[in-house]
């Protein structure tokens, strides 16, 4: 197996209090089975609170607090477990999460996936997309990468700028925008929010920034790369496209493009229900 990074990947560093949207709340946590023995081993005051803190059952996870927290998760935004034992008491998700991993044929990807807004960070600061062959340490394209991995894309639908134009017709962004009303809901407010930039989205078309996401883009396709043999290179090209619309509506409207990043990809890179819907679409 040949393993490649995001060049990202390595360059990502939680922002831990800084972050402005904690992973450490909102979900429930799994716990791998290894993690469940350790901190069943630990004979310590915090292991005590732990084991006090786990649901175990067909799943086992950490129980939420009330307001949705995990309770290891410090008012100073910190997490516990990392502050009195380390990074590696972590379960797999914690230890992992954001980061993403996609194998195709005897290649493994890694990436980190764009509802941390710290990635999002990184790839706006990017002047290329580059990605790092682990066992060379070589510096490789986003087109190098396609190549090694014998997926065929024309180099202007690497280019967004290029690509994008025959997407903004007003009868295909409402089509768009439609798809992305009926996927699951990941809170009450995603509808709403949707519906909002329907109603405005005309007031907006033809002022996009759309340079400033050719790297977004191309990374959206990179994490669906797997799907291309269910789906064809088309359909993820059509998928990245709409998704980087809805970003920049989103945008434009809330002000925000960090925020409209991650807010796309919790509500779609983590539902594969979701991904299906605007694939199949």
């Amino acid at each position: 197996m040949i393993n490649i990074d995001a060049e990202i990947y390595s360059e990502f560093k939680c922002k831990a209090d800084k972050c402005k949207h904690s992973c450490c709340k909102g979900w429930e946590i799994d716990i791998d089975e290894d993690t469940l023995g350790y901190y069943k081993s630990l004979d310590t005051e915090l292991g005590n609170e732990i084991r006090q803190n786990i649901h175990e059952g067909e799943d086992t996870f950490f129980k939420l607090t009330d307001d949705k927290k995990c309770p290891f998760l410090k008012d100073d935004g910190l997490c516990k477990i990392i502050k009195e034992l380390g990074e590696d008491a972590l379960c797999d998700i914690c230890r992992l999460h954001p980061r993403f991993f996609v194998e195709i044929n005897d290649y493994s990807l890694a990436g980190v996936g764009l509802s941390c807004e710290k990635a999002s960070e990184l790839l706006f600061e990017k002047k290329s997309l580059n990605f790092i062959i682990c066992d060379s340490q070589k510096t490789i394209s986003f087109q190098e990468l396609l190549k090694m991995l014998e997926i065929e894309i024309s180099k202007d639908y690497l280019n967004l700028t290029n690509i994008i134009p025959q997407y903004l017709d007003e009868a295909k962004v409402e089509k768009i925008l439609d798809i992305f009303c009926i996927t699951e809901p990941i809170d009450s407010n995603w509808k709403n929010e949707v519906l909002l930039i329907k109603r405005y989205y005309k007031d907006y078309l033809n002022n996009l920034e759309i340079k400033k996401y050719e790297f977004i883009y191309q990374y959206i396709l990179f994490r669906q790369l797997e799907l291309t043999l269910k789906h064809g290179i088309k359909k993820i090209i059509d998928y990245a496209v709409y998704s980087i619309i809805f970003i920049m509506l989103y945008e434009r409207l809330y002000h925000d493009d960090i925020e409209a990043v991650r807010r796309w990809s919790e509500q779609i890179e983590y539902n594969e229900d979701n991904i299906e819907i605007i694939l199949n679409s």
